[in-house]
């Protein structure tokens, strides 16, 4: 066999290879960001209606897509000239987060949240990626500046998990006075690494890893893959991020609390909480015990599955860290 020949094989599996691994790196792609998030129609919600909520409903345009959320306010608190644009993460949408809007709420802030489109309320065939979310902020910003009640308010970023990375990314987009950011990841491709890592070899993931840099780029052009870390360093302005020392969703090699740095950061890191840290220590074990207990019973008969869930405390899953929550509340008061 000619050295022209042996070439030409070693070139066609080598392609091969390279088309076997794209080919991967979309289908886990697809399966993290292809699809619609919703409610769990056997989980308990809460909503406005559980608390001295008022709510007017919104529909806002982003990228060709309807997004549709809520104005938060408490008619029985003063208002206090601020507005909280909340982004949520991945799952159900801002319905995940009704006891933080609340007391958001009670602190005299007005709450903004827009369901990310593929979530929720909102419409869309799949979340696309990542940065979708930072669209979702920027939209639900340029909205506030066009409503007559929400224009003369300042307004801040807050967001926990993807909402925390499309906190950071849209505060370096428009003039927020303030952000707060909560378990955010740096990079989408990393979290993503890291998320396939517990399902795939570590070492296929890593080789995954540039063509899914390459997907984001096809999906978000020059946004594509976009650091977290780097947009809170250059948003100029005062910047919290917080995370939970024992965070197994958003690892802290690859987190924005761990990769920013800059005299407009402040960090706080709750070595004991995981990856909700606004909630408590209590609180987080009751909802992993769920989450446990839910994909085992998920086998058995769904009477029983039923029963189980009939019974759980909801409330005690969802119980917040009242000193995470004052210190994100006095933040945002003194910026």
């Amino acid at each position: 066999m000619e050295i022209w020949q042996i070439t030409v094989i070693i070139a066609a599996i080598l392609i091969t290879f390279l088309i076997l691994l794209f080919s991967l790196a979309a289908v886990v792609y697809n399966y993290a960001f292809g699809r619609r998030y919703g409610k769990n129609p056997l989980l308990k919600y809460f909503g406005a209606e559980d608390f001295a909520l008022t709510v007017k409903p919104v529909s806002v345009n982003a990228d060709k897509t309807l997004l549709r959320g809520n104005i938060y306010r408490r008619h029985n608190v003063a208002d206090n000239g601020k507005l909280i644009i909340f982004c949520h993460g991945l799952g159900a949408g801002q319905a995940e987060y009704t006891t933080e809007i609340d007391r958001f709420c009670r602190a005299g802030f007005t709450v903004l949240a827009l369901d990310n489109a593929g979530c929720g309320m909102s419409e869309g065939k799949s979340i696309r990626g990542m940065y979708s979310g930072v669209k979702a902020a920027v939209a639900a910003y340029d909205y506030a500046k066009t409503d007559a009640d929400l224009a003369d308010k300042d307004a801040y970023f807050v967001g926990h998990s993807w909402g925390g990375y499309s906190a950071l990314c849209a505060s370096n987009e428009r003039g927020v006075k303030a952000a707060v950011s909560i378990s955010a990841p740096d990079r989408p491709a990393r979290a993503l690494k890291d998320s396939a890592s517990r399902i795939i070899p570590r070492a296929i993931a890593w080789l995954l890893y540039p063509f899914w840099c390459l997907i984001d780029f096809f999906k978000f052009g020059k946004n594509a893959n976009k650091s977290a870390a780097r947009c809170a360093e250059n948003n100029g302005v005062p910047t919290l991020l917080i995370h939970g020392g024992k965070d197994n969703t958003v690892l802290m090699r690859n987190a924005a609390f761990y990769r920013a740095q800059g005299g407009n950061i402040v960090k706080i890191l709750d070595e004991n909480k995981a990856h909700n840290p606004y909630n408590t220590v209590e609180a987080e074990q009751k909802l992993a015990e769920l989450s446990s207990s839910f994909v085992k019973m998920k086998k058995l008969p769904r009477e029983e599955l039923l029963a189980y869930l009939e019974k759980f405390d909801f409330c005690a899953a969802t119980e917040e860290d009242e000193k995470i929550m004052e210190e994100i509340v006095r933040f945002i008061e003194s910026n």
